[in-house]
């Protein structure tokens, strides 16, 4: 079933079925697009982001690139994104790209540095890598780590999407292992960056890579700004404004929080904590005081069910208001709620009703 060669030991059964499928699939429409959109991202980069120009970065440029990257590829209020990495100033920005494409650090160093920026998270600053260099940086995110974890045998990753700098040293050795490896037999794959296709191709294929491992789904391990970052694109995406991190009153802050605005009754407004370790007693004094702003209707726990089930019981000895007013949210239920969204927005996709002109830098 799997077979060792160079350095890692791969899943041979599982590309002897893929490939073919993935071949015919990279030659088609949707493939070939993909290749279109890698080359002009390429082109983008090389012209706005080389040496020369970075000194002239603007924020423009950085919005056309929020539009551009698969990173932001699930934003509808991609404005809000701009407005979240400019909070960081364009001259740290700039020096932050300066350090990250062109010093002579260690990419642990640089990618770390990069990290600090507002909304440059470890997937977009790895595709923003891999269009710099396809040959030495490859994409991390969670279809990448989904095909990773699909295609090689034995190695342990990272347990999270939201990786630091030592962590993408170690992806970035290991996509080169798993290049070199596949290579030998399927030359068409020749760079990261086709390893990448694969690798989606691969985690869009849950059901039948489960099949030949002969294995179901492990569980995900749950990460806290990564949860956050889940709640936020999926209120994003329902068409709410959202924020990380709200204030509420002094010395009291909610995780997320969506807005809207609803005719005659002003602003409306649904708060989430997200709870995976630390104190459940001081969590729910936290969203007591929250729930003294009367423009917010509803707070949300978001957890895992067995967390979620000790709250319920917890919560249950509370006045009956303060029970009213809680929601529960089993994080394996917003990841589905992602998945069914980004669902609706492929196929509004396919008709062309979500494709609109980028600003020009």
């Amino acid at each position: 079933m799997t077979k060792r060669i160079a350095r890692v030991t791969i899943n041979a059964r599982l590309l002897a079925k893929v490939m073919p499928e993935f071949c015919t699939w990279l030659d088609g429409p949707e493939g070939l697009e993909w290749k279109k959109q890698r080359r002009d991202k390429d082109k983008f980069f090389d012209t706005y982001f080389s040496r020369e120009r970075l000194p002239e970065l603007q924020e423009g440029t950085l919005r056309e690139m929020i539009y551009m990257l698969w990173a932001f590829n699930g934003w509808t209020n991609k404005d809000y994104l701009v407005q979240r990495m400019m909070a960081s100033g364009l001259p740290a920005i700039k020096e932050a790209f300066e350090y990250l494409l062109y010093s002579s650090d260690s990419i642990v160093k640089r990618f770390d540095r990069m990290r600090r920026i507002w909304m440059m998270g470890a997937a977009c600053i790895s595709e923003i890598l891999a269009h710099h260099d396809h040959a030495r940086y490859p994409i991390w995110n969670s279809r990448s780590k989904e095909g990773l974890e699909a295609v090689v045998v034995g190695v342990p990753l990272p347990k999270t999407t939201q990786i630091n700098g030592a962590q993408y040293e170690k992806v970035c050795t290991l996509a080169q292992d798993v290049l070199s490896t596949i290579k030998f037999q399927y030359p068409e794959i020749k760079d990261l960056f086709e390893l990448d296709f694969l690798l989606f191709y691969v985690s869009t294929k849950k059901d039948s890579v489960s099949a030949l491992q002969g294995q179901t789904q492990a569980p995900k391990v749950t990460d806290h700004d990564a949860t956050v970052e889940q709640v936020l694109l999926l209120g994003d995406g329902l068409g709410f404004e959202v924020e990380k991190e709200f204030s509420v009153s002094q010395g009291c802050r909610i995780d997320a929080i969506w807005r809207s605005r609803i005719g005659n009754l002003g602003t409306v407004k649904y708060a989430f904590e997200v709870h995976n370790k630390g104190s459940r007693d001081s969590a729910i004094l936290n969203l007591q005081r929250v729930r003294k702003d009367l423009s917010i209707q509803k707070v949300v726990i978001v957890s895992t069910e067995a967390e979620l089930a000790i709250f319920k019981r917890e919560i249950a000895s509370l006045d009956e208001d303060f029970r009213n007013s809680v929601g529960y949210l089993r994080i394996d239920d917003l990841q589905r709620a992602l998945d069914h969204l980004q669902s609706m927005k492929d196929l509004l996709n396919s008709l062309g009703l979500l494709s609109v002109r980028t600003p020009s830098p």
